[in-house]
């Protein structure tokens, strides 16, 4: 995966690939909805960021809030989804999902315009004459 993936939305390839791996491993909904998202190009953890930019909190909330917040996610999930064959069926359903969404979109999108070799014009008003 190039690091500069459209789809993964600025998000690190060795993250997603984790929670991908956590999700199908581990039955985590959690990290199964991270990946999905970093996968169709949101990147939760920037949005959670500036919020907490908007909101002026501290470099080390930036950092420790995220960590605190999928932990939190992550445990709790078994307390709401206590059926551990229910978790992995949601865990594959979520990944193997977004991983169709994705070729979906990848096949409907129309197709880019090839760039034009058309040399840039020369500014002749520049007030530099």
């Amino acid at each position: 995966m190039p690091a500069n993936a459209p789809w993964l939305g600025g998000v690190n390839p060795i993250s997603a690939s984790s929670w991908l791996w956590r999700a199908l491993r581990g039955h985590s909904v959690t990290f199964a909805a991270l990946f999905a998202c970093s996968l169709l190009g949101l990147s939760v953890f920037s949005e959670f960021r500036g919020l907490l930019d908007r909101i002026d909190a501290p470099w080390y909330v930036w950092l420790l809030a995220p960590i605190v917040l999928v932990s939190a996610l992550a445990k709790k999930e078994q307390e709401w989804i206590p059926d551990a064959r229910k978790r992995l069926w949601w865990a594959r359903g979520l990944v193997i999902g977004s991983i169709v969404a994705v070729i979906l979109i990848a096949s409907l999108a129309p197709e880019p315009k090839p760039a034009s070799h058309e040399p840039t014009p020369i500014r002749t008003n520049s007030p530099l004459r």
